[in-house]
Parts: C-alpha cells; sequence; structure tokens
C-alpha cells in the first residue's frame, strides 16, 4: 500500500521523441509518398505517364539534404556543411522550379 503522506513519482516516460534529422527524413519521406501517389492517380485517370518531371522527384532529396546539413551545421559548426545545405537548397529550389515549369507544360500541351 502507498504510503498517503509522500506523493508517488511518475515513471520515466517510454515515449521519446525523435531527432530533428529523423523528423526531416520523415517529411521528405511524407513529400515523396504525396507527389507518387499524384503522379499514380494522374496515371490512372487520363492513361498516359507525365513525361519530362524529374525536378519534382529530386525536389525533396534536396530539401532533405538541405535539412540536415543545415541541423550538423548548428549541431558541430563547419563551414563545409554550411556550404552544403545552401547549395542543396539552391539545387532544390531550381529543380523545384524546372518540374513545375515543365509540369506545366505537359498538363497544357
Amino acid at each position: 500500500m502507498p504510503d498517503p503522506i509522500k506523493p508517488e513519482q511518475d515513471p520515466k516516460p517510454d515515449w521519446t521523441p525523435a531527432s530533428p534529422a529523423k523528423r526531416a527524413l520523415a517529411w521528405m519521406g511524407i513529400v515523396y509518398m504525396v507527389i507518387l501517389v499524384l503522379l499514380t492517380t494522374y496515371n490512372l485517370a487520363t492513361g498516359e505517364p507525365l513525361h519530362g518531371i524529374p525536378g519534382i522527384l529530386l525536389f525533396p532529396a534536396c530539401g532533405g539534404l538541405a535539412a540536415l546539413s543545415w541541423l550538423r551545421y548548428r549541431a558541430a559548426g563547419g563551414f563545409h556543411h554550411c556550404f552544403m545545405a545552401v547549395l542543396a537548397a539552391l539545387c532544390g529550389l531550381v529543380s523545384l522550379v524546372l518540374g513545375v515549369l515543365s509540369l506545366i507544360s505537359a498538363l497544357g500541351g
């Protein structure tokens, strides 16, 4: 029987939150799954796949690399981590713009 005078201490929680790196990779996976579902739905609805849109599929990888590099830069420092984060973010932005332009031309023409 517990002592009524001493309150019981809370046990250590069984759940620990995921690290920011794991969260960044999880979000990258979610974006990939949304893109793949949309591309598959379009393919099933029209009967033909979209061509010339690799930028849309490259964007999540560049975004994930940028996020991981930035997290490493904040944790350990180093110019190379910051450089990689900026370079990956720029590549992701360029690939997204080119992919969207290609998608617009594929849907319009």
